[in-house]
């Protein structure tokens, strides 16, 4: 099987970072193996849907869960619809083929008020850490943005004046984000500091050796910080993310707000927060009210 062309056209026609060709790369070489050694063929033409059955079967017995086995079949369902369009295969395996349920997470995100006490007491911290720190906990819990969305973040792509930062998105997509004039006077102060510090680089966030930080040692931050919270059940800066969707939706945004402000493709994929909202009121109506009665 030759994958180059196809993530060439991922690439160059639809913008995928990098991150997630190599995702699929990889996706893409484990599904040809398991094809070639257990249903002996290496050509997409002479793939079924039985075959990829025998593909998915062999993901559940390596204890690959199902959020991950319906990734890899996006993947898939994308290469071969991809075919489909060159002529490259004259009938889609994929149609017959649909992805395990993925069970309902436990809550990920952590409420309001433990967060502002967490900002509160980062905030103390005067220091150039201090304020870095308090600067990365603020944006992703204040504004949505992914972890690689920040870490991409340079100083030109702050607007002081409009108090926007402007994010480069999945697909390389641009989109403006609002951001609150307190937490705006703060990052002028960060930038200070680091011209005090003589940090050269143009990159938005620095380690503690003034470089630019590292996306393992964002995540690590962050997930120290979040899980001292006793709301949280899951600990990352995805884990903000969902937050500041969750508790913008129960302050009354609406769900098209949302999408844009985190850069959802589709309207889809932000009413997931819908569901999780109206679970927790019910949470804690039950927990106020012991006796009372909702219709699940």
């Amino acid at each position: 099987m030759n994958f180059e062309n196809f993530i060439e056209y991922l690439r160059k026609e639809k913008g995928y970072s990098t991150n997630t060709l190599i995702a699929y790369v990889n996706d893409l070489r484990q599904f040809e193996k398991v094809i070639k050694d257990s249903c002996g063929t290496e050509n997409e033409a002479e793939v079924t849907s039985s075959m990829l059955r025998v593909w998915m079967v062999s993901l559940k017995e390596k204890g690959v869960s199902n959020r991950s086995i319906g990734r890899k079949v996006a993947c898939i369902r994308l290469y071969f619809n991809y075919l489909m369009r060159e002529g490259k295969i004259k009938v889609n395996p994929m149609l017959k083929i649909v992805a395990p349920k993925i069970q309902k997470s436990t809550r990920d995100y952590v409420f309001a008020n433990e967060m502002e006490r967490l900002l509160k007491i980062k905030s103390e911290d005067k220091s150039f850490n201090g304020v870095r720190d308090t600067l990365i906990l603020e944006l992703l819990y204040s504004t949505g943005i992914r972890q690689s969305e920040l870490l991409d973040l340079c100083e030109e792509d702050i607007d002081f004046i409009a108090n926007e930062i402007k994010i480069l998105g999945k697909r390389r997509k641009e989109r403006l984000i609002p951001v609150h004039s307190e937490i705006m006077q703060r990052i002028k102060q960060y930038i200070d500091l680091k011209k005090e510090n003589g940090v050269t680089t143009n990159s938005f966030l620095v380690n503690n050796k003034k470089e630019p930080m590292s996306k393992k040692q964002l995540y690590s931050f962050v997930c120290k910080e979040v899980s001292m919270l006793q709301s949280s059940n899951k600990s990352s800066p995805h884990t903000l993310r969902h937050s500041f969707a969750t508790n913008t939706l129960a302050s009354g945004a609406d769900l098209t707000s949302i999408k844009e402000l985190m850069g959802h493709s589709t309207i889809a994929s932000t009413q997931v927060y819908t569901h999780t909202t109206i679970e927790e009121l019910k949470k804690a109506y039950k927990i106020a009210h012991p006796s009372a009665e909702i219709d699940e």
